[in-house]
């Protein structure tokens, strides 16, 4: 009888425990059929994310009790026309780590754990950037498909940490200071106190390689959502090859500083960004490169569905290039739409740049060098999305 008692009191507490806690599985599958031409030809197939970047995800949560809660969050990159994973090979944020190839499944999206409370939110592993974030929430486009904002594809031929840092360590504000929101972000490179290079700068101190600071303030009430970012990440001289406007050079320190903002009119939000990325240039000594660009942007809910719509430009000295893109996405349950996007790039001064998916990067490459230099780009996007 003792016994029995004793069992039951253990699946209680044992109850009890589980019942403050909760694991969810999540995930989206997105396939759409993408066709991009440029000067050079035209290339048409199946690309996975042209409307959602496709994941897998595991993600939970343990109440420890006066308002302390500890959470994971495990996310992959998935290729659904493959079945196979995008693995990226960033794990100390050095130049060079942002190549994404084909592979296993890999949690390179995000790989986190966090200590939440009243104070705010601690997390630390493999996360967005905060920089990143005006130029993917004020896109009507997502920062996915043929549609993105071509500040976008700059920074993410800039620097491996654009979208996301491994070994970093952010700041969550709490959520209740009457619509003020912030994070604040530091990722290690990982490097030896008394590292050494051999690049442009023989036996110059490296130790700072990889590193990257971030931070984001912003303030959302109402109609209104506006936010300010700025971010640096160091690079070793000689190290970094930044692939702007459809050129490659050699580059150094990356510096993003982006503001963000949106007007929700009741019958369509409007949406703008301006970008400033700076890149040091070791071709020329003491010389810099700056990136400059904007977008003006909207979504319109018409029907059962949306209507998307942007204009962004971005120069490099005298390279230009500017995109119009166009989109509907029918939503056919809460988790399934169907979706059309097309876009137009123009460049100028010399400029290469391609009307090819931001997001899945598999059908960009056509025309990304001299061969399209002031030449025109189209990009198509027809597929479906869904999410669980």
């Amino acid at each position: 009888m003792k016994k029995s008692l004793i069992a039951l009191a253990v699946l209680a507490a044992s109850g009890a425990a589980m019942a403050q806690s909760s694991v969810t599985l999540f995930g989206v599958l997105d396939l759409g059929v993408e066709s991009v031409k440029t000067n050079a030809g035209t290339i048409t197939g199946l690309a996975p994310s042209a409307n959602s970047s496709s994941r897998l995800g595991f993600k939970g949560t343990e109440d420890l009790g006066g308002g302390l809660a500890a959470s994971f969050w495990l996310e992959a990159a998935l290729n659904p026309s493959s079945g196979i994973g995008s693995s990226g090979t960033s794990t100390a944020n050095q130049a060079g780590g942002n190549n994404i190839a084909a592979g296993g499944l890999t949690f390179n999206r995000r790989s986190t754990l966090s200590l939440s409370g009243n104070f705010g939110e601690v997390r630390i592993g493999r996360d967005y950037t905060p920089s990143f974030w005006n130029t993917a929430i004020f896109d009507p486009f997502g920062a996915n498909s043929v549609g993105a904002t071509l500040s976008n594809y700059t920074g993410n031929g800039s620097a491996t940490t654009f979208v996301r840092a491994s070994n970093s360590i952010g700041y969550f504000l709490p959520n209740n200071l009457g619509g003020f929101y912030g994070q604040g972000m530091y990722a290690f490179g990982n490097q030896a106190n008394n590292a050494t290079g051999t690049g442009y700068t023989t036996g110059e101190n490296t130790s700072s390689n990889g590193r990257y600071v971030g931070l984001r303030v912003g303030y959302a009430q109402g109609p209104i959502d506006t936010a300010l970012a700025y971010a640096k990440t160091n690079y070793a001289a000689g190290t970094n090859t930044a692939s702007l406007l459809g050129t490659s050079f050699a580059a150094g320190n990356f510096t993003d500083l982006n503001w963000g903002g949106s007007y929700d009119f009741g019958v369509a939000k409007v949406m703008a960004t301006i970008t400033n990325q700076k890149l040091d240039d070791f071709v020329t000594a003491g010389n810099s490169d700056s990136t400059k660009g904007w977008s003006l942007g909207v979504n319109a809910p018409v029907g059962a569905g949306n209507v998307l719509a942007q204009y962004s430009a971005v120069k490099l000295d005298s390279a230009k290039s500017n995109k119009w893109s166009f989109g509907y996405q029918y939503n056919l349950s809460k988790r399934t739409a169907v979706y059309g996007i097309v876009a137009r790039v123009g460049n100028s001064g010399g400029a290469a740049s391609t009307a090819g998916s931001f997001s899945s990067g598999s059908l960009s490459a056509v025309g990304t060098t001299a061969v399209n230099a002031n030449q025109n780009s189209t990009g198509l996007d027809i597929g479906i999305r869904t999410s669980f």
